[in-house]
């Protein structure tokens, strides 16, 4: 009775043990299984792991963010990624339900639990909330599965490409029949050039463009427009592509849903951009009416109907430049924060590399305008001026900001940088010719041999022969220098017209040369090597010599 009573002991306590070790053998996994199944299990965590998507299908379904069981996200989505084709390989309804529990909600396929959104899996920060995530999951699986069974049926293939193919050549005629129309236009536009502009432009524009290139400035838009449909056909064709087989169906969804969104950004942000360019639209406006005020005004101050005190007819052009350029900066500030992309970081870019480039390479045009500016309002050349700069010599056309352009003797213009100008010595010939003439000197040298008065009246005469030369005042004699060998004249006449320098002196010249040729007196500079043999002076009886009187 021991030993039966001590076997049966024995055999209840192996069986005690054997049940232990099965519970707990069936328990583990369960524990394990709770993770990503519908039954109640060990809290989850949040985990310190990447967050991980998961996809199914090659559709996006949610975002794992929490450990479970020391599983990171990334793993939980390749178990559940896997456990999900293994359900859907069984076949059947394939329908996806929900069960929630204190880890949050279990998401079940045919009542088979496949993964729980949990607590954890939630980013509250942007917003999200239990039910929203588990009803995007659920929608998102339920699509997954649809294109996982029909991947698996051959028969709904087929259709998808056959619809493919049939899209590929619509795409090609759809190509075929812009690339014809763009060619129809291109030859019509040239014909147009042809017609129209041939004759009209000059002949360098045709030389340096060509009626090829006329052609293309018509036809840019054009081809602008073609290249624009047909890129958007062939996104088109590609997204249509996509959808039509399971795999790549999230893939084509997407390509329209981008195109749909950019279209919209687009539509969104021009209707934003309205009211921005309406205000830029007046600024404009009412600009343009202010500078054509202030533009009537300066003119009519150039032109003498309109007197003001501190500009004058020569001082208004550059004034008037300069208030109108002032305004137009001041329109551009005001609108510049209501032109569209203004704030943009590659606004912001460009604004800086202009700049730049202008702060780098206006520094010799500021000093040139500078210069300008100062021969402008100190009035030191006038257009119609007869000056002389450095060795040049001609009448003032144009005082500009940069260069001052000047007409020579011999019909050359000539553009001097106004930064020279200021910088070298100016001779004005007409500034005070209206005030007594502008005086113009000649010299000769003569021997002491020779009468200064006889010299003198010599001149004089050639000035009184000469055409061009004022005789009120009178021409002048001076004798500017007593040099070792000669006299030094200075015939000093006044020119009525400044303008005929030139001509002028060279008629003078000629007189001179005959006046002297006609008395016998000599022109030329002696110089000596050894003493004369007789004495260089003249006497008495020869200081009235004609054409001298006494």
């Amino acid at each position: 009775m021991l030993q039966r009573g001590s076997v049966r002991r024995r055999i209840r306590a192996g069986l005690a043990v054997a049940g232990a070790l099965a519970c707990l053998i069936a328990v583990v996994p369960a524990l394990a299984g709770t993770a990503e199944s519908g039954q109640p299990g060990v809290e989850s965590v949040p985990s310190t792991s990447e967050p991980a998507d998961l996809v199914i299908a090659n559709r996006y379904i949610f975002t794992m963010r929490a450990d479970s069981l020391g599983v990171s996200p990334r793993e939980r989505a390749v178990l559940v990624r896997e456990g999900v084709k293994l359900i859907a390989e069984r076949g059947g309804p394939l329908q996806v339900t929900t069960r929630a529990d204190a880890e949050g909600i279990g998401v079940l396929i045919d009542g088979q639990g496949a993964f729980r959104v949990r607590n954890a899996d939630i980013n509250t920060e942007s917003g999200e909330t239990l039910e929203v995530v588990t009803e995007a999951a659920v929608r998102n699986l339920g699509k997954a599965l649809a294109d996982m069974r029909e991947a698996r049926d051959a028969t709904q293939l087929l259709p998808a490409v056959g619809f493919a193919l049939l899209a590929t050549l619509v795409l090609a005629l759809v190509i075929w029949v812009l690339l014809r129309a763009y060619r129809w236009a291109a030859r019509r536009a040239h014909a147009f050039v042809q017609r129209r502009f041939s004759r009209a432009l000059p002949d360098w524009a045709g030389h340096v463009m060509g009626e090829a290139a006329l052609a293309g400035l018509f036809t840019l838009p054009i081809k602008l427009l073609v290249a624009l449909l047909i890129a958007l056909s062939a996104y088109e064709w590609a997204a249509f592509v996509l959808k039509s087989f399971p795999y790549t169906r999230p893939w084509g969804e997407a390509l329209l849903n981008n195109l749909l969104q950019a279209v919209g950004a687009f539509g969104l942000a021009l209707l934003k951009a309205v009211p921005g360019l309406l205000f830029v639209v007046l600024i404009v406006v009412l600009t343009r009416i202010v500078v054509r005020a202030v533009r009537a005004f300066f003119d009519g101050v150039q032109q003498g109907r309109i007197q003001a005190g501190l500009v004058d007819e020569n001082t208004a052009r550059p004034t008037g430049q300069l208030v109108i350029t002032g305004i137009w900066i001041m329109a551009l500030v005001a609108a510049y924060p209501y032109i569209p992309g203004s704030g943009s970081e590659a606004f912001k870019g460009i604004g800086v590399f202009v700049g730049l480039m202008m702060s780098i390479g206006a520094s010799g045009v500021v000093n040139q305008a500078v210069s300008g500016l100062m021969l402008m309002y100190t009035r030191a050349l006038k257009p119609g001026e007869f000056v002389k700069i450095g060795e040049t010599e001609g009448t003032v056309k144009a005082v500009g900001f940069v260069t001052t352009r000047i007409e020579t003797l011999r019909h050359e213009e000539i553009s001097i940088p106004n930064a020279i100008i200021v910088s070298s010595v100016t001779h004005n010939y007409s500034r005070l010719a209206a005030q007594g003439g502008v005086w113009v000197a000649t010299k000769v040298t003569i021997g002491y041999d020779t009468p200064w008065r006889q010299v003198r009246r010599l001149l004089e005469l050639a000035a009184e022969r000469t055409d061009g030369v004022a005789q009120d005042p009178p021409p002048r004699v001076r004798q500017t220098s007593l040099q070792d060998f000669y006299v030094e004249y200075t015939l000093l006449v006044n020119l009525a017209d400044p303008s005929l320098r030139v001509a002028t002196l060279d008629r003078l010249h000629g007189n001179i040369l005959d006046a002297f040729n006609e008395f016998g007196v000599q022109i030329m500079s002696p110089n000596y090597e050894a003493d004369p043999e007789s004495r260089k002076v003249v006497p008495r009886e020869n200081w009235f010599e004609p054409p001298a009187s006494g």
